[in-house]
């Protein structure tokens, strides 16, 4: 077997002293900050991040022995974890800083033990199929790729096991033999194939994840194609379809198993797209040969089933550590915009006495933290001018209701903005809910309201602009005076005129420093519109300059179209920065601002946060928004992100860290190790450059410009041999050896 050996240097840096360059702002997370709801009781885990769709997992994250818990959402590929204590009187703590030991893993995860060593396992979604992840040690914690494709041998040969993005499969050790084996469903849908994993019986261990077709109609059912009706005991071994139905892949379903204590047999649960409520399948068969011979939508009970828009999905853990697991619920439909988000994860726990399934709560952790629904953007104002900020959070909407149209789900929101008064000091903030609708601006039914504050009509009292989903500007103008609740006039639609197209967010903001407020706007493009004062700062007039200000745009060409801005621009220490949330979640950092409004802003590093003496690219969820303000008396700044699962997290200002070879390799990922035909390059958000492969003795083969976060290196036609991997992007150096193997 011939061995290429591949040694991969990456060279990134900041500032021209690559040795000693800084991050231009230093930050670590501070999950010790107060704040209560409106009946004044302390949310436990406030900076959370909010939750929409999530699935909840056991699994030993600091290597103590207890099982702790792992959320997963899906609206923002975000891992949430807490630390279990069983000491604590409140024996889980929120640990975000534990998140950063796992890959980066998006659209669905399923932690499972599969080559019984006692540690969970990963598996992912990845290329079109599924990627699988081994737990290699426990403190810490650290897993290595085992596959990006899992495969199957499908009738004359071996092929990726299909799953999509959008399903969730279902693994369990169905056949009882001791290894771990997978339902899904067949790529155009209505059957789920049984993918039998032979480890055992070739090798006597669970550790191989050979897997063969071993059933392409397990179970003997069929699902609808554009509903969420199951067919019992269909003959579905020919793959034939009905004269009146189309053979068009259905958009997505969540696959359960599940065993009752009374049986030795998986049932299966399924969760359909556009729909609430979930299907409950007995299992009639044998462990080799699974046939469902009954169903049911009333799941876990008659009384109380699970009806939670849309594809739900469940969690079935020992959350209680009490030997009886308890039943979560969330939606996992992919779309954005059709789910529930304020109530969006029921928890059913088992009564004592009954023995019976009881739903206890529809917003499990939800109720624990800030959260204010779909999209969340912090502002600080301080509106009762005490001189402590207070926090706005403003959000794209929270769900009303759900009706179909023409056989398809559409899903209503409305926006409001949460208000949380700072009763806090000079050497911390403590934020307290008044009111999760200020001004009373739910029931206009905008969407993605955005909110900047200003005496606009000259009347003594602060005023407010709004933006939109449609890229207007609303305004408010306040009849109540200064420190007290708004009274705000209805609303005047088109202020001035001013338009971004969509999803405006405003900010009014001093920029060519001539004493009066500015108008800059992000948009869903990705740019910043300014419209500079030219009135007076009593009566504002605003004229467009340019809609591309500093040339800012915060796309990611490879993910989408879009770019969902959302500016803060600040002054520290004389100079004039612009931090500014984005549609994939990095937070953009620019600077050479002031004297250069024509030309183009220098885009700096995006803001990182110190964890173990480490720097991490902030990364919050999509849809980001940030505001930043000296919050204490430390001179440093202080900082919220916002996400578009409704929640946000808080960051305390600290010195900055400086950029050296350890802080890159931790930014830096580049696997497989070892690779046979390809190399991924995964680069944290933030980090640009130039990625050159020379051959060992120099000779440069290729060069290309990074500018997304992975890269795909193809090696399959080199020679065997040493090459360098070279990313560069002025001047600091770090190196990973790869061994390829062909």
């Amino acid at each position: 077997m011939k061995r290429l050996i591949l040694v991969v240097f990456i060279l990134s840096a900041i500032s021209s002293s690559a040795q000693t360059s800084h991050y231009p702002f230093g930050f670590y997370r501070n999950t010790q900050i107060i704040a209560s709801d409106m009946d004044y009781d302390l949310y436990k885990f406030a900076w959370l991040g909010g939750i929409n769709s999530i699935r909840f997992f056991m699994v030993d994250i600091n290597g103590d022995g207890f099982r702790d818990l792992l959320g997963f959402e899906k609206h923002g590929n975000k891992l949430i974890p807490f630390i279990y204590n069983p000491s604590s009187t409140s024996p889980y703590r929120y640990a975000p800083e534990y998140k950063h030991l796992f890959p980066k893993l998006h659209d669905w995860v399923i932690f499972k033990d599969y080559n019984n060593d006692g540690k969970e396992d990963i598996f992912t979604y990845g290329l079109g199929g599924i990627r699988v992840f081994k737990h290699t040690s426990s403190n810490p914690l650290q897993y290595t790729l085992v596959t990006d494709q899992l495969q199957s041998f499908y009738y004359n040969g071996d092929v990726n096991i299909f799953a999509s993005p959008d399903d969730y499969i279902a693994i369990e050790d169905f056949d009882e033999d001791g290894d771990l084996d997978i339902v899904n469903f067949w790529i155009l849908g209505k059957y789920v194939h049984f993918q039998k994993n032979l480890s055992m019986e070739w090798y006597g261990h669970a550790d191989s994840l050979k897997f063969t077709l071993g059933d392409e109609c397990w179970g003997g059912f069929s699902e609808a194609a554009d509903n969420n009706i199951i067919t019992l005991f269909t003959h579905c071994q020919t793959k034939e379809w009905d004269s009146d139905e189309s053979p068009t892949r259905h958009m997505g379903s969540s696959l359960q198993a599940y065993r009752n204590e009374d049986s030795t047999l998986f049932d299966i649960i399924i969760g359909d797209v556009d729909y609430p409520d979930l299907i409950y399948l007995v299992n009639g068969g044998s462990p080799d040969s699974a046939l469902m011979v009954s169903q049911t939508n009333q799941f876990p009970i008659a009384s109380d089933p699970v009806s939670l828009y849309s594809m739900p999905v469940l969690s079935i853990i020992d959350f209680n550590k009490d030997g009886k697991k308890e039943i979560i619920a969330s939606p996992s439909d992919p779309s954005l915009l059709k789910s529930e988000d304020l109530n969006s994860v029921w928890m059913y726990q088992k009564d004592p006495s009954s023995g019976e399934y009881v739903l206890t709560t529809t917003s499990f952790m939800q109720e624990n933290c800030i959260d204010v629904g779909s999209g969340a953007y912090p502002i600080f104002y301080d509106w009762e001018q005490d001189g402590f900020i207070d926090l706005f959070i403003a959000n794209y909407g929270s769900y009303d209701s759900s009706r179909y149209v023409n056989g398809f789900l559409e899903s209503h929101y409305s926006s409001s903005i949460a208000y949380f008064k700072n009763n806090g000091d000079t050497y911390g903030p403590k934020y307290h809910l008044m009111t999760t609708d200020f001004g009373s601006l739910k029931q206009y039914n905008y969407k993605a309201l955005y909110p900047a504050f200003s005496d606009l009509d000259q009347n003594g009292t602060i005023d407010m602009l709004c933006g939109n989903s449609d890229g207007s500007l609303l305004f408010f103008s306040n009849q109540n005076p200064q420190g007290t609740q708004p009274n705000f006039n209805a609303p005047v639609s088109n202020y001035q005129n001013v338009n971004v197209s969509h999803f405006s967010t405003p900010q009014l903001f001093d920029i060519d420093q001539d004493g009066d407020l500015d108008l800059l706007i992000g948009n869903r493009r990705g740019h910043i519109a300014y419209y500079q004062n030219i009135g007076t700062p009593g009566s504002p007039l605003y004229q467009l300059v340019t809609s591309t200000l500093g040339n800012v745009d915060v796309r990611d060409p490879q993910t989408s179209y879009f770019g969902y801005s959302v500016p803060q621009f600040f002054r520290w220490n004389n100079q004039t920065y612009l931090v500014c949330g984005s549609e994939q979640g990095e937070i953009f950092l620019y600077h050479t601002i002031d004297g250069n409004l024509s030309g183009t802003f220098t885009r700096d590093y995006s803001l990182v946060e110190t964890v173990a003496n480490t720097p991490h690219f902030i990364d919050e969820g999509i849809r980001c928004g940030v505001a930043v303000a000296q919050l204490t008396n430390d001179q440093k700044l202080d900082m919220i992100v916002g996400n578009w699962a409704g929640g946000v997290a808080f960051f305390t200002g600290s010195d900055p860290l400086p950029v050296g070879i350890n802080e890159l390799n931790a930014m830096v990922d580049v696997y497989p190790n070892p690779a046979i035909n390809h190399l991924n390059i995964h680069v944290q958000n933030g980090l640009k450059g130039i990625i050159r492969l020379y051959t060992g003795v120099g000779q440069l083969i290729e060069s290309i410009e990074i500018m997304e976060s992975i890269h795909i290196v193809n090696i399959s036609d080199l020679p065997s041999g040493l090459y360098v991997l070279e990313m560069e992007s002025n001047g600091v150096k770090s190196t990973k050896k790869i061994t390829v193997i062909r």
